[in-house]
């Protein structure tokens, strides 16, 4: 793990919780709760007043932030926002699935900070350290973001990073505070002890050497034991999605990491599978893509059909404003109308011709 990045993680979760609480929260132009729009902003943030300088180009994610440095593309950065949404909200119904965590890390004042490189985020965090320390932020450098990366490509050897620094933060602040019992970053956790399984005992730093059986033997003496449970839980659950099993991706990561499929984890690892699909916790259970859209509802139409002597006429209660097209087809003809509904009236009848014989079939369509 790179030192800027574990010094980030650490220090926001030491030094945050005093300093949160003198904060008072700042106007913002969205909640938590609000579906993301993936506009790059650029300038003050108020929830991150300290980070204009350092990081002046941002994106809001539910409760996490993803703040960037001039020199991140545009195309990276949003990268980043999408695998976010999709690890908040994995089956796209433009909320939250643990309002909980989300609430968490907006309370937190949780974000990824993205520099261009290590060098320079590290260059960032020795001038404005003092500034970083006063939020909970986890480290991202757009070199390792990598959209047509492994495991979106599984022809690539290389591995998009933004999967694991961005489930980071959400483990660490979000799940480790609000199941503290389960999530804790800390010893006697249920994750914890899972852990303490997976390295082949207990060890409060790394050892000299893992016993031989052990399947988690992360050797980075830089991570101490709340570290090694931030990484244990990255490893699991995107081992589970099917995240790790990529060309060379087994190999390359084996003196770390040897359950690299779903089927290796369940086969092995039964106490972290257990809390890691136990539907309370509200995991993702599809591996972020980098392509987040959340899925728009159809609101249910009532559509009335009053028939008269040679026509038909189609009426329902329409969202006003919304633009709607009917089509209808029969043995004879094949057409559609298309009008927009007034701002003024939710109500409209669309009189159709057509005989009394022939057999129709009508399809209604609005677009919001």
């Amino acid at each position: 793990m790179s030192p800027v990045k574990n010094h980030l993680r650490r220090a926001g979760a030491i030094l945050g919780t005093a300093l949160f609480i003198l904060k008072a929260s700042a106007p913002i132009q969205a909640d938590q709760n609000s579906t993301p729009d993936f506009k790059i902003r650029e300038g003050k943030n108020d929830r991150f007043p300290g980070l204009k300088t350092a990081l002046p180009r941002y994106v809001q994610v539910f409760g996490l932030f993803i703040q960037a440095t001039s020199r991140v593309p545009d195309a990276k950065l949003l990268h980043a926002a999408n695998i976010a949404a999709d690890f908040l909200d994995n089956n796209r119904d433009g909320k939250p699935d643990n309002p909980k965590v989300n609430d968490e890390l907006w309370s937190k004042w949780s974000a990824v900070v993205m520099g261009y490189s290590e060098r320079e985020l590290e260059g960032l965090y020795n001038r404005h350290g003092e500034m970083f320390d006063a939020y909970a932020l986890q480290g991202l450098f757009a070199t390792e973001t990598l959209p047509d990366g492994g495991p979106h490509n599984p022809k690539s050897t290389e591995f998009d990073a933004s999967i694991e620094e961005i489930l980071h933060i959400i483990t660490s602040v979000g799940y480790a505070e609000v199941y503290p019992d389960v999530f804790g970053e800390r010893k006697g956790s249920e994750l914890a002890k899972a852990m303490d399984i997976a390295r082949g005992g207990y060890f409060r730093t790394v050892p000299r050497r893992y016993p031989s059986g052990a399947w988690y033997s992360y050797d980075d003496r830089t991570c101490d034991y709340g570290c090694q449970v931030t990484e244990y839980v990255y490893w699991a659950l995107t081992s589970l999605l099917d995240g790790q099993d990529f060309r060379n991706r087994g190999r390359d990561i084996n003196h770390e990491w040897k359950l690299n499929t779903p089927e290796k984890l369940r086969d092995k690892d039964k106490a972290v599978v257990k809390i890691l699909t136990n539907q309370k916790f509200k995991l993702p259970t599809r591996l972020p893509d980098g392509k987040y859209r959340p899925q728009n509802k159809q609101a249910a139409i009532r559509l009335d059909i009053i028939p008269d002597e040679n026509r038909f006429t189609l009426v329902s209660k329409l969202p006003t404003g919304s633009r709607v097209a009917v089509e209808k087809t029969n043995d004879l003809l094949s057409w559609s109308v298309a009008r927009s509904v007034p701002r003024d009236t939710v109500l409209l009848e669309l009189p159709i011709e057509a005989g009394p014989s022939q057999t129709q079939f009508f399809r209604l369509r609005f677009d919001d």
